[in-house]
């Protein structure tokens, strides 16, 4: 029915008229786009039908072959939803909130939470409606999402939640991620998909940590320990992810004096060996396992005098990755070659910055940082660690 449905679409468009208690009259003019959409005597017969029953009222240019105006009730919503077999928006909204609700109840994961809460206040009737497509699709998703306390395989978890292997990169990855990005606290602006996806506990391949230096770890399994001293492997070694998970972090580490984290893989590889210095590999934004490693080597050392250092690039997402690990790991960071005086070192390696990023780099305020910041502003350039290694 071309006109029933019509008038429910401009109902349903509208910011108030599908509230179940509005009321007014409303009125379209009928456009020769209309006749030809729905067919000029089926339009008129409908009309007449519609008038018939006292659904609306008609303003003829020529009585009986060119209608005017359609005015209507918005007190007869109900019966033109009957009539097009349709659900009224209002029961729809209704209803969608307490699926919602049901499902905000079984949650326990923060960020979720935050995201199901922000859903039920948008779409409450005092609040302009917004709600996503196929949301009910993704319920499966986020109650897979609250389950994991440790990090799974991005196909494993497609196949136990979404029963196919790749469903979830096809059909939920872009979604999940947008919204993580929204509401989950450990996720930073700059992170890229991957990245933002490891904080959340999806991984595409497994969670490693590069280290260089004087770390004491304890591993045991089926009964057996063993003590190990990372000093001796000279060139540096990788942490596995069931050995982050699995290693206890030694109470005794007096041999380290001095962390530094650094962002680029090259400037890590060449770092000098220093008996009481331990590097770390940052590869960006360290991964939520890494993260707890870190957070309890720095329990481990606060009664010991350590100095904390990160290396990364001269640029916004430099600058942003030492506020993360200032902020979540090591509170007592300094920064280690991220001053003025590097980078005019080094400035004519500085590659032009986008004034998008400029602008997002005026709004940071890192104290041990400000006078980096200020001149990266000023030059609008930005210059890689790597550069560092230029001789």
């Amino acid at each position: 029915m071309y006109i029933v449905d019509k008038i429910i679409n401009r109902c349903e468009r509208s910011t108030k008229d599908w509230k179940k208690e509005s009321s007014g009259i409303r009125s379209f003019k009928v456009e020769e786009k209309d006749y030809s959409t729905c067919g000029r005597l089926e339009f008129l017969e409908e009309a007449k039908e519609l008038e018939a029953k006292g659904l609306i009222s008609l303003k003829w240019l020529i009585r009986g072959s060119d209608i005017r105006t359609v005015s209507y009730s918005l007190k007869n919503m109900d019966q033109f939803y009957e009539l097009a077999d349709r659900e009224p928006k209002w029961k729809k909204i209704e209803r969608q909130k307490e699926k919602l609700e049901i499902e905000l109840r079984e949650i326990s994961t923060e960020w979720i939470k935050r995201y199901y809460e922000d859903l039920i206040y948008r779409n409450d009737p005092e609040h302009k409606l917004k709600m996503p497509d196929k949301f009910e699709f993704y319920f499966p998703v986020f109650r897979g999402l609250d389950k994991l306390k440790s990090p799974v395989y991005k196909r494993i978890f497609s196949r136990e939640y979404m029963e196919n292997s790749k469903a979830f990169e096809k059909d939920a990855e872009d979604y999940i991620v947008s919204k993580a990005r929204k509401f989950c606290e450990d996720v930073e602006e700059e992170m890229d998909k991957t990245q933002v996806l490891s904080q959340i506990y999806i991984e595409e391949y497994s969670q490693e940590m590069e280290v260089k230096g004087p770390l004491g770890i304890r591993l045991q399994k089926n009964g057996e320990y063993a003590e190990i001293n990372l000093k001796n492997y000279f060139y540096g070694t990788v942490l596995n992810s069931e050995t982050l998970k699995n290693a206890e972090i030694l109470p005794d580490q007096s041999e380290i004096h001095r962390i530094i984290t650094i962002e680029n893989k090259a400037n890590f590889v060449s770092a000098p060996y220093e008996k009481n210095t331990l590097y770390i590999f940052t590869h960006g934004y360290f991964s939520p396992r890494e993260r707890a490693f870190l957070q309890k080597l720095e329990f481990v050392l606060s009664d010991q005098n350590v100095q904390f250092y990160h290396s990364g690039d001269l640029d916004y997402g430099g600058v942003k990755i030492f506020e993360y690990i200032q902020n979540k790991i090591f509170t007592k960071l300094m920064p280690l070659q991220m001053d003025v005086q590097t980078y005019h070192k080094y400035l004519k390696y500085g590659e032009k910055m986008s004034d998008e990023t400029v602008d997002k780099l005026r709004k940071v305020k890192i104290p041990k940082l400000q006078q980096l910041i200020d001149e990266i502003i000023d030059k609008k350039l930005s210059i890689e660690q790597e550069c560092f290694l230029i001789h």
